[in-house]
């Protein structure tokens, strides 16, 4: 038996933040994000300190899909909206963040999103913000086709549309050129 206690579960945003702010050093701005079926989470602060914001968002990817989208497979003028609506809901905790933080998660839905944008499977991905444009206008049908066959196939289901929609709005309404991605904080 190991004197070494189990790290805790920290997908949804408050505990990655509160583990992120026990392993970095003090000062450290950390805001974390996590994506879920009915509710997206954020917290933001210091490291070595509790958040300074933290808020559970009306804005799921399953929530989002069965109710923006008409199919499983939505269509561009579905996902343009969708995106504006998600975009309006995170554009107004811009001022609320800690100022020059690194956006973290360790969200299952978004790693899928960086498998799919072509990153290499690892413990740490740094999924930057034209990735994640680059899958968007694949969804849109608008990415210019992949003569290599470097891009893996885009999952065909609304909710992983949708977690592309909402992690795209949160980027470019908070001001983050990437997300980093940490399954080592996982138990």
């Amino acid at each position: 038996m190991s004197d070494t206690p189990a790290r805790p579960v920290t997908e949804d945003a408050p505990s990655l933040y509160r583990w992120l702010a026990q392993q970095a050093a003090p000062g450290t701005a950390l805001t974390t994000l996590h994506i879920g079926g009915s509710h997206s989470t954020l917290a933001s602060g210091m490291a070595g300190s509790a958040p300074l914001m933290q808020r559970t968002l009306d804005l799921g990817a399953r929530v989002l899909a069965t109710t923006r989208f008409a199919g499983d497979e939505p269509q561009p003028h579905e996902l343009q909206a969708a995106a504006q609506a998600a975009q309006a809901v995170f554009a107004p905790l811009r001022q609320r963040l800690a100022p020059h933080s690194r956006l973290y998660s360790a969200d299952s839905g978004i790693r899928r999103i960086a498998l799919a944008a072509g990153l290499p499977a690892q413990p740490g991905m740094e999924l930057p913000l034209a990735s994640i444009e680059a899958v968007f206008q694949r969804l849109l049908g608008q990415a210019p086709p992949d003569a290599a066959g470097a891009a893996p196939p885009l999952p065909g289901e609304g909710r992983f549309a949708a977690a592309v929609l909402i992690l795209r709005a949160a980027l470019l309404a908070l001001g983050f050129e990437r997300i980093h991605l940490r399954s080592d904080a996982l138990a």
